[in-house]
């Protein structure tokens, strides 16, 4: 029973504890300086996660909330880090905004009915996803918030 006890304690412990930041991984993306989009804890409002940024000491501007996830996007005025603002009460995740940038179009001199699918690949970015990431696609789950 002890044991139990325990175990439901550490667990409970580990839902409520620091979030976690996510820091860009390559060096050719353009992050966009002092905006991030955090998600809050399950049961987290808007507003619980904004009181606790303010009890922190992070002086902050919303860009957007959002209802398709528990989160919102943020312009942080204060000096806080990534890091920092994963440790605030009630925030899960912490990413950078980056800039997305749409590829040139590669001019081809193949009929518009002869579709190949590596021109489609570097057009939309999966040979870069191929190369750089290593993904092929299986079990990958994609999203795109624009703030």
């Amino acid at each position: 029973m002890k044991i139990a006890v325990i175990l439901s304690t550490l667990v409970a412990a580990t839902l409520v504890s620091a979030g976690k930041f996510h820091p860009v991984k390559f060096s050719d993306v353009e992050v966009v300086p002092n905006a991030f989009i955090i998600e809050y804890h399950d049961g987290v409002k808007h507003n619980q996660a904004q009181n606790s940024l303010k009890a922190s000491k992070v002086d902050f501007k919303v860009r957007n909330e959002y209802n398709i996830f528990n989160g919102a996007a943020f312009t942080i005025k204060s000096d806080h880090s990534g890091e920092a603002l994963a440790k605030v009460s009630g925030i899960k995740n912490v990413w950078h905004v980056t800039v997305q940038r749409i590829p040139k179009v590669q001019k081809s001199k193949k009929k518009p009915t002869d579709p190949e699918v590596t021109s489609l690949h570097h057009m939309t970015g999966v040979d870069v996803v191929h190369s750089k990431l290593k993904l092929t696609g299986k079990g990958v789950k994609i999203g795109i918030i624009d703030t």
